[in-house]
């Protein structure tokens, strides 16, 4: 059994920061007999191979792509995660109730997946209007009788996920699948799709360059078991690694 499983969102997290990449990489390799690696992302399988294709990135044990909707562990699909998602979930009724919502353009067909709808908002919100949508879309599923995990990262990208989905889920599933304690779990992230595995029990590092939702929700929440870095993409991760009482 591995002392450390590190989730990390890609973009703006792990990536943009190339020097710092390539030191975090080296890190990793001398110590991958001890780490499980797992990328958190919002983006597509294809989507997340091509950014590690681009930015040399290591191979990880596990990819939880489209916000945390799709789990492949060791190159396979995990049988157990799928089995939680079909839980209350009816993708059928959540896309035919919004698309009268005329603020609301489906993404394309690339970034959906059978437990992600997935749309843009016409016009941006931020803040307290990014906070009063967020309240009239859980009433509107409140009153059709539906669920859904709603996430709303840079004021304008909304998925809508299984209850069971989401960073925060598949990095809870992933510690007990491992066998491994809070301590022993390590969450990165930047925007709005990594509060749920920020805000976990066990230890987060949100990057310098966070995004203003982010930073709104840290200074609310304030969880004690995260470091707020002053190092971006990257090196954030390199400074919990060499801050946090991980890998004793």
């Amino acid at each position: 059994m591995k002392d450390l499983l590190l989730v990390t969102d890609l973009d703006h997290t792990l990536v943009g920061d190339r020097q710092a990449l390539t030191c975090l990489n080296r890190t990793l390799e001398i110590l991958r007999s001890r780490i499980s690696l797992v990328y958190a992302t919002g983006r597509s399988l294809a989507g997340a191979r091509q950014l590690q294709q681009e930015e040399s990135l290591l191979e990880p044990e596990g990819w939880a792509t489209g916000v945390g909707s799709t789990l492949l562990w060791r190159g396979k699909p995990d049988p157990v995660w799928d089995q939680r998602l079909q839980r209350c979930w009816d993708r059928h009724a959540l896309a035919a109730l919004l698309s009268h919502w005329s603020e609301l353009t489906l993404q394309p067909a690339s970034e959906q997946t059978p437990y992600k709808l997935s749309y843009e908002l016409t016009t941006p919100r931020m803040g307290a209007e990014a906070h009063q949508f967020e309240q009239r879309l859980r009433a509107g599923l409140r009153q059709a009788d539906l669920q859904a995990r709603i996430v709303l990262s840079s004021g304008y990208q909304l998925d809508l996920l299984p209850m069971a989905a989401g960073k925060g889920a598949v990095s809870g599933y992933l510690q007990q699948k491992l066998g491994l304690q809070p301590h022993q779990v390590l969450c990165c992230g930047d925007s709005g799709n990594d509060r749920s595995m920020l805000g976990g029990p066990w230890w987060g590092v949100m990057v310098s360059n966070a995004r203003p939702e982010l930073l709104a929700w840290w200074r609310q929440v304030r969880p004690d078991t995260l470091l707020r870095s002053n190092r971006h993409h990257a090196g954030a991760i390199l400074h919990a690694l060499d801050t946090l009482p991980l890998l004793l």
